[in-house]
């Protein structure tokens, strides 16, 4: 339970959408949460990890807690997500094992222009217990 940490843009109405959706979907709970300009952020991305906090990006850490950490950006993230949730959703994991460019392209267009679209920001992205500072 919680061995992988999602790190995430606090001030994006889309990426607080996407922490509500990958909760919904992760019934075993296997992901934490944090902003990227948080405690736990400015924390762990240190050193040579410094440019991933100005990445505009989701970043995902798996095993966080481990020294064998894992880290995956943008599209990787997000399919590498799918895979560690597994169940039916693993299908979608399939899709971090291509080339990370053809993901990236458009992960990088709507990084970009995400703050265009009109969405409501809840105030809380999920259940306190899932969120580190």
């Amino acid at each position: 339970m919680h061995e992988h940490l999602i790190f995430f843009d606090s001030q994006c109405p889309f990426c607080h959408r996407a922490v509500q959706s990958i909760i919904e979907t992760d019934k075993k709970e296997h992901f934490l949460f944090a902003p990227l300009g948080g405690e736990t952020a400015s924390r762990i991305l240190t050193g040579p990890l410094t440019p991933y906090t100005k990445s505009n990006s989701l970043i995902l850490i798996e095993n966080y807690r481990s020294t064998y950490r894992q880290f995956w950006i943008r599209s990787k993230a997000i399919f590498r997500i799918y895979w560690l949730i597994g169940e039916g959703w693993g299908i979608l994991g399939w899709l971090s094992f291509l080339p990370s460019f053809i993901g990236d392209f458009f992960y990088r267009w709507f990084a970009e222009h995400r703050h265009q679209f009109k969405l409501k920001m809840s105030k809380e992205p999920g259940p306190p217990d899932r969120f580190l500072p």
